[in-house]
């Protein structure tokens, strides 16, 4: 009898705790539809205002296209890319008579992984990341706010219900230390430059850009989710991290298509055209697609550079018929790249057995990672060349001369690698190399990592090229 009395207890106990983990939990905050009075009716995209591409307020000067991209690399990178922005707002250009710092320039930012940390807090408060982001985030312990999501009882909702899971939770701890509820139209007020949040489709294995316009073809809207959780599904590692998902309500947007898409289908496998094409119809079919499931975007590009360049493509027309943005103005392009990335030593190559599994998952993503990154790069130079020339042909169409006063021809594109490889120092590079990409890092490793982020923007050539264009 006394057995049975015990046994019924622990039953009551366990059920107890399910019950209130499970209400801890709560449910999973997914995104919302897009409302029927911000939807467009005529030509464009799907939907009106919000934060397009083309909607985030004017460009900083007409004439010069500054695009920034951050990696991933955890905290690391996140230091790392701290320390460029550094340099840049340091770093000085001249335009159109005027100097002004470069920082000040940049039109767009595209971000994966550690590297959207600094990207959307810069993105939310500006100058103000100067001043607050290292109390905030990088000398934070977050890697004990991981641990607590898998050791707190209180925190164990994830286990028992369906809807919330282990990234739901970081979600929380970011909006706690850094964005404090803000959304995507608090991030439209501060205009440009464009934050790109990048995270990874696992169903389709797509970048996936935190953008209206990726939204539009899921006819949900952006302006009202949290920064938060756009950073936490980037920064998703997988099998640490469950997926951030987000729901698909086509079959409320009454088959409205962004008018890029409109038109013939281009059937050819090799075609950046048809590739486009087929990332977007992907999601507007609304049956195959009833949920996007995201992580880590350093999954689909660790350098946050092909979603970017692609989605150019598209606005000026070069991988389709129509022009959205008449770029001909623009005679200086300069794709700017905070490289947080460590080089592979190879050290398990000295080592006859590979053991543990987390040496061995290790070893696998950053081989795929690490020769992702190198395609990536000459992608990107090639894609950057690319638009520069059409910008050339389309200016020299008319004549000669631009209205702008200068030769037709006189249009120049560059491409800026800043990385840890750039550091001088052998043995000041080799110790910032071995910095592990967790969330928390010891101090003095994030001041060595933002005094060689400011250090690559002061000495790099390339921008140094750049600068010297311009006058």
């Amino acid at each position: 009898m006394r057995k049975r009395a015990r046994t019924g207890s622990r039953t009551a106990v366990a059920l107890l705790l399910a019950a209130l983990l499970a209400g801890c939990a709560g449910k999973m905050a997914l995104n919302k539809p897009l409302p029927a009075d911000l939807m467009n009716n005529g030509p464009g995209p799907i939907s009106l205002g919000g934060y397009h591409l083309l909607s985030v307020g004017p460009s900083k000067a007409p004439d010069t296209l500054v695009l920034l991209a951050f990696s991933g690399g955890g905290k690391r990178s996140a230091a790392f890319g701290y320390g460029v922005l550094k340099g840049l707002r340091d770093y000085p250009v001249t335009i159109d008579g005027h100097e002004t710092p470069l920082l000040d320039q940049v039109d767009m930012m595209a971000s994966v992984s550690g590297g959207s940390f600094p990207a959307a807090y810069y993105g939310l408060y500006r100058d103000k990341i100067f001043t607050d982001f290292e109390k905030d985030f990088l000398n934070q312990d977050v890697a004990s706010y991981v641990w607590g999501t898998y050791l707190i009882p209180w925190h164990l909702g994830w286990l028992v219900n369906p809807d919330v899971g282990t990234n739901d939770r970081m979600a929380k701890v970011y909006d706690d230390l850094m964005f404090h509820g803000a959304t995507y139209g608090d991030l439209l007020k501060q205009g440009r430059p464009v934050v790109s949040v990048d995270a990874t489709d696992v169903d389709h294995e797509f970048v996936f850009p935190f953008l209206q316009d990726q939204f539009d073809l899921l006819c949900s809207d952006l302006s009202s989710y949290p920064i938060a959780r756009a950073v936490a599904a980037s920064n998703g590692f997988p099998v640490l991290f469950s997926p951030i998902t987000l729901k698909s309500y086509r079959e409320q947007c009454g088959g409205r298509e962004p008018s890029w898409l409109q038109g013939k289908i281009v059937d050819d496998p090799l075609s950046r055209v048809a590739k486009q094409q087929e990332i977007a119809r992907t999601y507007l079919n609304g049956e195959n697609t009833r949920y996007v499931h995201l992580l880590d975007g350093g999954i689909s590009d660790n350098l946050a550079m092909r979603g970017m360049i692609n989605a150019i493509l598209v606005l000026t027309g070069v991988v389709s018929s129509e022009r959205h943005v008449d770029f001909t103005h623009v005679r200086r392009i300069v794709l700017i790249s905070s490289d947080g990335q460590a080089a592979n030593d190879g050290a398990t190559a000295r080592k006859r057995h590979l053991s543990g599994l987390g040496q061995i998952f290790g070893a696998v993503s950053g081989t795929q990672i690490d020769s992702y990154n190198f395609e990536t790069m000459i992608l990107a130079d090639s894609m950057l060349d690319e638009l520069r020339d059409t910008i050339r042909r389309r200016r020299c169409a008319a004549g000669p001369m631009s209205p702008d006063g200068h030769a037709c021809d006189d249009v120049q594109s560059f491409f800026v690698h800043l990385s840890l490889e750039e550091v001088a120092d052998p043995a000041e590079r080799d110790r910032l190399q071995a910095i592990p990409t967790g969330l928390t890092i010891p101090h003095d490793d994030v001041e060595r990592l933002e005094v060689a982020g400011e250090t690559v923007v002061m000495t790099s050539p390339e921008l140094v090229a750049f600068r010297n264009s311009l006058r």
